[in-house]
């Protein structure tokens, strides 16, 4: 067998690079996570006061959905903008 392809699974220097890569992926990941989970409340209070303020709703459960709703569309119009600007160009299809 090729000696390349010995090293890529014994441990040789592309295993070695990309094990380092995919375990930085993992720690960013990780610690994305933990960000995203202590801020889910705070995120949730500002959004349910603006919705409250817009709308004059004192229903603690429509707020909830409606606030849900507006944090839902946000989201997927960040979602769509992020894929829409960091798409791969043609070449790498």
């Amino acid at each position: 067998m090729n000696k390349n392809f010995l090293d890529y699974f014994t441990g040789g220097k592309k295993f070695k690079s990309e094990f380092r890569r995919q375990f930085r992926l993992l720690v960013v990941i990780t610690l994305g996570f933990t960000i995203a989970f202590t801020w889910r409340q705070t995120v949730f209070d500002l959004s349910q006061s603006f919705i409250k303020f817009i709308t004059h709703i004192e229903n603690i459960s429509i707020s909830s959905i409606l606030t849900s709703i507006f944090i839902t569309l946000i989201s997927v119009f960040f979602i769509y903008l992020t894929s829409h600007f960091l798409k791969d160009g043609v070449e790498n299809y």
